[in-house]
């Protein structure tokens, strides 16, 4: 004799000799003679360890206590408990308790890969193992391919594809305007000198389709078409000219990108030199020459300064020289300045202060 006790979230198989004989409900039962009972749980599929489902299902009391529903091969279910999404059902025979909740069954064929049928809040419930998520940003623009193969051209948005046969992908690309910087090109000049230039292009896409079709990697292809006229028209010039010269160097490759974008699908909006960088002994080299440019302007200057104030001098004298007074009113001025930075002045009460003064500033009328 055994004894066992079913809770209310849970049924029992009653086996007797292995052979399942009936479902029992929550209770206390007491078994006799080679009988055993298999507990299972209500709020899960029916997956019972004593028998196959379809002897379950086959049961007299099966049938007023499961729901069952069938998934063939290319097909998924999208199980409802109550109204509520509650999961997905690959190929096979599914069988759930009646007492977990009413049961919805909704069979979708997956043969075709794109989803379109169903809300994208139980899409996003499926997980990756169901669905592939294809995201395109604003502005851009993909290619859908099944299998490598091209299939539909699509714009921003999301869009949601069966995991299956077919392996989806989708090349994606910006139709916003794009920077390519290429760095530390190094290239040969004219006079055999190594430079490196900092190279800017700005650029976008004109046909994404035909870019699809004939550029696996169109920046790459960009790159390397941006190095090619880099180093056809610097390799022409001299060290000289390319420092000076940078601006019209950049317009014409500039004009040489736009022709060759045009094979590329491409418009080239902008490009030009951004730095060039000079090996270290020819900077050297350069710093120097430099400075010693500024030092000759700067004595250029300080000659053609002092020039002048001579110049303004010697006018100065043969002004003074020619009129008394004005170079008596000098005198006077520089009296006056001096007796600016004078603290006192001691008078003598023996003589009258203006003849003091005078004999200060001295008299001219003795000469």
């Amino acid at each position: 004799m055994k004894k066992i006790v079913l809770n209310e979230n849970q049924k029992g198989l009653l086996f007797q000799n292995g052979v399942l004989k009936r479902i029992l409900g929550a209770g206390k039962y007491t078994l006799f003679g080679g009988k055993n009972v298999e507990a299972v749980s209500v709020n899960q599929e029916i997956s019972p360890a004593g028998c196959q489902l379809q002897k379950l299902l086959d049961c007299p009391d099966a049938k007023d206590h499961v729901s069952e529903v069938f998934v063939k091969n290319g097909e998924v279910c999208l199980h409802y408990v109550d109204g509520c999404f509650e999961e997905c059902l690959t190929a096979g025979k599914h069988a759930f308790w009646n007492e977990w909740g009413v049961h919805e069954f909704k069979i979708v064929s997956t043969e075709e890969p794109k989803i379109t049928d169903i809300p994208a809040t139980i899409i996003k419930q499926l997980g990756s193992g169901f669905v592939t998520e294809i995201f395109v940003p604003d502005q851009s623009k993909a290619v859908i391919c099944y299998d490598g193969m091209p299939v539909e051209n699509v714009g921003s948005g999301r869009y949601y594809y069966w995991n299956g046969a077919v392996k989806v992908t989708a090349p994606t690309y910006s139709m916003r305007i794009q920077n390519l910087l290429i760095n530390g090109q190094e290239i040969l000049t004219k006079d055999k000198v190594g430079v490196r230039v900092n190279f800017s292009v700005d650029w976008k896409i004109v046909d994404y389709v035909k870019v699809f079709e004939n550029y696996p990697n169109i920046t790459q292809s960009l790159y390397t078409a941006a190095r090619l006229a880099l180093r056809d028209f610097l390799g022409g010039k001299t060290m000289d000219e390319l420092l000076s010269e940078r601006d019209s160097i950049g317009n014409e490759v500039l004009e040489e990108l736009k022709k060759r974008a045009a094979d590329m699908y491409l418009e080239i909006v902008s490009a030009g030199i951004v730095d060039v960088i000079l090996p270290g002994e020819i900077s050297a080299i350069m710093n120097s020459v430099l400075a010693a440019e500024k030092r000759a302007q700067a004595n250029v200057i300080t000659r053609r300064e002092e020039v002048a104030s001579t110049r303004s001098l010697l006018n100065t004298a043969k002004l003074m020289d020619e009129n008394a007074t004005l170079r008596r009113l000098k005198e006077l001025e520089y009296i006056e300045r001096i007796c600016e930075k004078v603290g006192e002045i001691t008078v003598d009460a023996r003589s009258s202060i203006l003849s003091q003064l005078t004999q200060i500033v001295g008299n001219d009328d003795k000469k």
